[in-house]
Formats: structure tokens, sequence, C-alpha cells
């Protein structure tokens, strides 16, 4: 994950656009599509494995492109193409081809019949494959008409952003179509001392002792309560390069706890000292919230222009976006 989350920066560094899964484009491993772009494999997703993937290349090359979820059902094999496999490809993007008559909520709300969508779709292209087949040995055939009708999508709320990523992080083990912190990147350029997988180290080195300055969105958050009956927790941050693990206790814990919860984005300034295990551990000593501090923190903006560029047009035009 670790590589795949390298690579992925660096094609973001590139402008190079890294796509999400995608049950009409991707292959079994990672491929470029044909504007350029890379595509996520469809193997990669957790839950789906190589038989499944074999199932829809197959299929698709044979028919064509699916043109819609009722397609897909109706003609992948439903022993290979099953509920966890649907589930999979649907958090993970794999379906969001067909985003405009469905979105990845919708697989997941229960249907008129069936406790989700997914459940309904795949009764459904199971009884198609049994229709149809019983339609190729009868005298008669089966006309369009008498066809099992297709369910309607049920109705729901997209996913928030958070939540949407999150989920689709749950089965590609990173963030694919975007980042929680995407908004925060030039908080993030300008203000901290460096990204969360080197924080460790300033704690070698020593450097760390003057106080760092982090951000990043809580990833897992365990309030707890001591033998005593005091409160205190283990917290986990992330950026785009890697994790902080920190614990609280007394009243850092009582003065920091209500920030402290799963997909809030904060600044973090903090330093190394020795805990009572005389070890080095990173104490926090302030927590605010990631947004707004680009408005508080900023002194001032230099713009740095070439000396051939610089032309009375240029600085009226400067002059009126500072005003």
């Amino acid at each position: 994950i670790s590589k795949v989350t390298f690579f992925l920066e660096e094609c973001h560094r590139m402008n190079l656009k890294v796509l999400g899964p995608d049950v009409n484009e991707s292959f079994s491993d990672f491929s470029v599509n044909k504007d350029g772009h890379v595509r996520f494999g469809l193997s990669a997703l957790k839950g789906v494995g190589e038989g499944p993937v074999e199932a829809i290349l197959e299929e698709r090359e044979k028919g064509g492109p699916f043109t819609s979820i009722y397609d897909l059902v109706q003609r992948v094999s439903l022993k290979a193409v099953n509920k966890k496999v649907m589930e999979s490809l649907a958090l993970g993007g794999g379906f969001d081809c067909f985003a405009d008559e469905i979105h990845r909520a919708q697989f997941f709300t229960p249907s008129d019949k069936y406790d989700t969508f997914i459940e309904h779709l795949l009764r459904y292209g199971h009884a198609h494959k049994v229709q149809i087949a019983e339609a190729a040995t009868s005298l008669f055939g089966t006309s369009e008409d008498a066809l099992i009708p297709q369910p309607p999508v049920p109705v729901c709320e997209e996913w928030g952003l958070l939540e949407k990523l999150n989920r689709e992080k749950e089965v590609t083990g990173i963030f694919i179509s975007g980042h929680p912190l995407d908004d925060y990147r030039i908080e993030i350029q300008n203000f901290t001392s460096c990204p969360l997988n080197k924080v460790e180290n300033f704690k070698s080195n020593g450097n760390g002792n003057g106080g760092l300055k982090l951000a990043g969105m809580v990833s897992m958050a365990r309030h707890l309560v001591s033998k005593n009956g005091n409160g205190w927790g283990i917290f986990e941050v992330s950026d785009f390069h890697g994790k902080l693990e920190f614990r609280l206790f007394g009243e850092d814990y009582q003065k920091f706890k209500h920030l402290l919860e799963e997909g809030k984005a904060l600044y973090i300034k903090g330093k190394f000292q020795r805990g009572w295990r005389d070890d080095l551990e990173f104490k926090l000593q302030d927590v605010k919230l990631l947004e707004g501090i680009a408005q508080s923190l900023t002194e001032s903006i230099t713009v740095k222009i070439p000396v051939n560029g610089l032309k009375p047009e240029l600085i009226d035009l400067i002059d009126e976006l500072c005003t």
C-alpha cells in the first residue's frame, strides 16, 4: 500500500490522472486507458479475486461494454460475481460508469423486497438467466414483454465525500477518487514542519524538541476510561504520506477530546519529550481545526515574477486582484 501511495503521489505531481476501478475499462492489474490515464485494476479490490475478474473481462470481450448494472447482472456468471464481489465493486467505484442511473449508496439501500439493492440485483440476474434458458428450450420462446421487469433503484441520499472515501478505502486500502485533505493542500504545504511519515526523523535527531507543526485527519479515535475513572484516549491522524499515533491523558485529554473525532481535519503543534518510561514520545501542545488556519496564520504573500515578464499590464492586473 505504501508503494502504491507513493506512485499515486508521483502521478499527481506529474499531472497524470489515476482513475478508480471500472468494470467497463479496467483490466486485472493497473493499465492505461485510451486517454492516457492510469486505471486501477479490478483484482486490486479486496474480495475480488481472479475468478470474478476473468468472468467480467471475458463477458466484456464477448458482448462489449456493459450498458447498465442490469445488463451486467444479466450477462456475467453470478457464481463468480457473487454478493461479496458486487459489494467490493460498488464500494471501490467499479460501477461508477453507471452513475447516471445509480450512485454508490443506492447499492446498499434496502429495495422493496430485499435488505440491499445488491441482493435484489443478484436475484433479478439469476431469474433472468433461468428465464432465458427456459425460453431457449421452449417451442414458443419468450417475448420481450414477458421478461422479468427490472427492479426499481431505491431512492436515498448520496454519501458525503468523507464516507464515500472511507468506504472506498475499505476495499482499495487507499483513497483513489480523492483525499479528505485535498481541500487543505495549501495549508499543509505552507504551515507544517513535515509530512507525518517524517515525524520519526525529528525524534531521532532531537530537532523535534523545538516543536513540530503537523496536519492530518483523525483516522482512529478511542476514548477510554481508566480504573480510577479518568478519561484518556488513543488517537491516530493520517495525511497523504503516513500516520501518527499518540495518547492523551489528564488535562490534555479533557482540553482536546472534543476535536479528536474520526474524520476531523486538524492542525497540531507538539514536540518530543521524555515520557514516564523515559522514552521519547510526542506530546501535543495545541490542536485546532485545519479549516481557517491559512487565514489566521498568513502574514503575507510573496509573488516572484521573472524580470523579463514584468510589464505595466501585469502590474495593473496584480494590483486589481489585490484590491
